[in-house]
């Protein structure tokens, strides 16, 4: 098969690999659609970001597989410790609920199982989960292997490109979660990228009161708007003191921080950190979306003068109800229209030979006038 090989930063073709081929526990999904994170992005450029001295490592070693941890696809083969009745080729009858053939997603960040947090039963603590497209190779190619307990089936009225875009929103209602967003609060939301068009959705729909979203291009502005934000903000305007008036000068109760980052990849650097601390209510709570450098700076002595929580949200599936984990959620809330994440999705690319362009278009939006990331079709269900 065909896939991404990164031979050193700011080098990726796409090249033959070897098909995977599926452990025990472990399931193969032909690829249908793939978009890269700005993060991925990022890594692959040399930006010194998180895990950038793992994936320095890989390469110091040689060419690796790095990234592709959105995307949907089909079922293609499933290993042996699920197949029904030990062999054949479908996995429903061993209680998976998938089977060869049907439309999936799949959770990034997979815990070990065996470590002293996963059998207490909290993955979310495991020290060293799988994650796709990171530890493992991902699914920037035509076929990826995947753990079977990552797997999510896609329902009904769900589209490829809708279900490669759902990790993001996962995320979201991760971060909403963590800062326990009750009905009413006044919710800023510094930049209005993807996830900031994402966070204003959910917290529109989760019931939050005054949405403000701050964000430096006119058409992500509208998009903002267009989402649910009550007021949106021009970044380069005095955003602190409209934030001051538009809450009677107290502040907001929760800030979502989804604009930092390197300035080269169109970010705004750590500023925007130290803007939320000024904007956040005393006794308020930051999350922290944004993925900032190893060493970025911090307002620690405002955040502690103000008694300001500063979260960061988990990846993964996770789950804060029996009934369903966030990617089940997610896809439940765009399946029935309360998320729109087609908005977000303007360059669409064909092949898996177009990946290194859909990197290019992802970490530099700006330049292209896209939204959100550059998907890619590889499989026939991405072109239905």
């Amino acid at each position: 098969m065909r896939a991404l090989v990164l031979r050193g930063f700011g080098d990726a073709t796409v090249e033959e690999v070897p098909d995977p081929v599926p452990g025990p526990d472990e399931v193969v999904i032909d690829v249908a659609c793939v978009q890269p994170s700005v993060t991925e992005c990022m890594l692959i450029a040399g930006d010194p970001v998180a895990m950038h001295d793992v994936l320095a490592a890989r390469l110091a070693a040689g060419p690796t597989r790095f990234g592709g941890h959105e995307f949907a696809g089909v079922v293609s083969a499933v290993g042996a410790a699920h197949a029904a009745g030990g062999s054949g080729p479908s996995a429903a009858a061993a209680g998976l609920g998938f089977g060869v053939g049907d439309r999936v997603t799949a959770v990034e960040t997979a815990a070990c199982g065996a470590c002293a947090a996963c059998r207490r039963d909290r993955p979310d603590a495991c020290p060293s989960p799988g994650v796709l497209g990171f530890t493992r190779p991902g699914a920037f190619a035509e076929r990826v292997a995947v753990p079977a307990k990552s797997v999510v089936a896609v329902p009904d009225g769900v589209t490829a490109a809708q279900a490669a875009a759902v990790q993001p929103l996962a995320g979201a209602l991760h971060g909403h979660a963590i800062a326990d967003v009750r009905p009413g609060d006044s919710v800023l939301i510094l930049g209005a990228g993807v996830m900031g068009v994402l966070h204003t959705q959910v917290a529109r729909h989760g019931g939050a009161g005054l949405i403000i979203v701050t964000g430096r291009s006119p058409a992500k502005r509208q998009l903002a708007f267009e989402a649910g934000a009550d007021l949106v903000l021009d970044a380069a305007d005095d955003v602190l003191a409209a934030v001051l008036a538009a809450t009677g000068g107290i502040g907001a109760d929760v800030v979502f921080e989804t604009a930092g980052g390197t300035p080269s990849a169109g970010l705004a650097g750590t500023s925007t950190l130290d803007l939320a601390a000024r904007c956040v209510r005393r006794g308020g709570r930051i999350v922290m979306v944004a993925v900032l450098p190893r060493q970025a700076t911090a307002p620690l002595g405002l955040l502690r003068e103000r008694a300001v929580a500063l979260l960061h949200p988990r990846s993964g599936a996770g789950g804060y109800s029996p009934g369903a984990g966030a990617f089940e959620h997610a896809l439940r809330l765009v399946r029935r229209g309360d998320v729109d994440v087609d908005r977000l999705v303007t360059h669409r690319l064909d092949g898996v030979d177009a990946l290194p362009k859909a990197l290019d278009i992802t970490r530099d939006k700006a330049a292209y006038g896209a939204a959100g990331p550059a998907q890619v079709t590889i499989g026939p269900w991405g072109r239905s």
